[in-house]
């Protein structure tokens, strides 16, 4: 019975830890605090230290983001310069 019982309460208790929500890349592009929040948990936090196969499931969203926010940062960065130089003429 003890052989059954510590199995079962093993299952149990990890059973009941509720499955992580993933946002999408557009959420996280649209929310730069939630984009932040899940950087520090991907880089530094509780998924830094995952097995690679299992922090690309959960942080994969996360990279995308950061590179579509930082390339529309530079896309900006040129318009203005370009807008700025046209104006001047």
């Amino acid at each position: 019975m003890r052989r059954l019982l510590v199995p079962a309460a093993f299952l149990f208790v990890c059973g009941c830890q509720p499955a992580v929500k993933v946002p999408t890349s557009q959420e996280l592009v649209g929310n730069p605090q939630l984009l932040a929040e899940w950087q520090s948990k991907c880089n530094t936090g509780e998924y830094s230290q995952l097995a690679a196969a299992k922090k690309a499931n959960l942080c994969s969203t996360t990279q995308d983001a950061s590179m579509t926010v930082t390339q529309m940062e530079a896309g900006k960065k040129d318009s203005d310069f370009f807008g700025n130089m046209s104006k001047r003429k």
